[in-house]
């Protein structure tokens, strides 16, 4: 049932345990031009120069320059003389050209970097070969558990598969170092919080770096993660509620304090799984600093105004499916108990659907304004 531990102690439970520019080159050609005298008493020259110059960048563009010359020249003989003069041009130009520049998606796998809070921040993105930006594709965020790494995270959360099925982008991001170990910083910064990782804010930025290459539907973007990262998905429903639709936590939980200040601006869709015999992330909470899943739940049914009780759902292998709702906009809440289930990406069965893509049908019915 399980596929990967988290290895931290519970002393460590809180944590989880483009604009183109253009340059251009200018060149000057000179053309030197003398007329002979056949004065005998003299001779004069005159030299005169043009040139021309052209800018190349971005897009195209062309210049003039105009360049003068003086020749000098002398003349002897008895009555017939000649003259010769030089000249020399200079010419300068300058030109600015305007062009479009179009971006290639980068399919596949790949490792991206931003900066953010002076920091360099990282993060895995895969982009599904069907993506071919004329239609707005969802976001699916996938966040590690702490002193873990994006890399080993997909490893055992490898949801490029579904990534393909469905058409939509999917983004492993890579939490800042904190005492050693990586980590999210499931509060905001502050004298109270020994974290100062701006990770609200490396998400907007992410999210907006995004936006300018790739076309998203911004009301289609998701959050799942797992231990510490399933922590930081309840954090970003709140703090930025206008960015993120709905949220998976894995063996995560709610951080007490994110109720006391939670302001969302629409219906939140939330799918939890959580073991009964998770000593990490217990499934009662930790008085004082992490919530239950018990009052997780009421608190979101309240925030999406759900009123009825959940229905129940017994599954194999001991698993007990909660669904709250519908609320505001056809909202809901659904909930899996695994009886027995340790700290893990838990592996869950529901009719022949597991984990990963229970997590992706749940949240990919909803947007914004609510159930599509």
């Amino acid at each position: 049932m399980r596929l990967q531990l988290c290895g931290v102690a519970l002393a460590c439970a809180l944590w989880g345990c483009g604009d183109a520019k253009l340059d251009g080159d200018d060149t000057a050609a000179a053309a030197d031009t003398t007329t002979p005298s056949t004065a005998a008493t003299g001779g004069t020259a005159t030299g005169g120069g043009t040139a021309t110059g052209t800018a190349t960048g971005g897009g195209t563009g062309t210049a003039t320059g105009t360049g003068t010359a003086t020749g000098t020249g002398t003349a002897t003989g008895g009555g017939t003389g000649t003259a010769t003069g030089t000249g020399t041009a200079t010419g300068g130009g300058t030109g600015t050209g305007s062009g479009t520049t179009t971006f290639e998606p980068e399919y596949g796998l790949s490792e991206q970097t931003l900066f953010h809070d002076d920091t360099d921040r990282f993060y895995l993105q895969y982009v599904p070969e069907s993506y071919d930006g004329t239609t707005e594709v969802p976001v699916l965020l996938n966040f590690h558990g702490f002193g873990d790494t994006a890399f080993n995270h997909m490893s055992y959360s490898d949801m490029r598969p579904l990534a393909e099925e469905h058409g939509f982008i999917l983004i492993y991001p890579q939490g800042t170092v904190l005492e050693g170990d990586t980590h999210w910083n499931t509060y905001v910064p502050g004298p109270d919080n020994k974290s100062e990782a701006d990770d609200f804010g490396f998400v907007d930025v992410l999210l907006d770096e995004l936006s300018a290459h790739y076309a998203i539907a911004s009301s289609r973007v998701y959050a799942t993660g797992f231990s510490n990262g399933g922590d930081f998905t309840y954090t970003l429903a709140c703090y930025l509620s206008d960015r993120v639709t709905g949220i998976a936590p894995v063996s995560g939980l709610m951080w007490n304090r994110t109720q006391e200040d939670c302001v969302t601006t629409h219906p939140t869709a939330l799918l939890s799984i959580h073991g009964t015999r998770d000593f990490v992330r217990p499934y009662e909470g930790i008085p004082g600093y992490l919530l239950g899943m018990n009052p997780t739940h009421d608190f979101w049914a309240e925030q999406n105004g759900i009123v009825d009780d959940p229905t129940l759902t017994p599954l194999p292998g001991d698993i007990e499916r909660y669904d709250f709702g519908p609320g505001d906009g056809g909202s809901a809440i659904r909930h899996y108990k695994v009886n027995g289930g340790f700290h893990e990406w838990l592996r869950v069965n529901d009719d022949g659907v597991f984990t990963d893509e229970l997590i992706w049908n749940f949240l990919s019915q909803y947007d914004q304004d609510g159930l599509l």
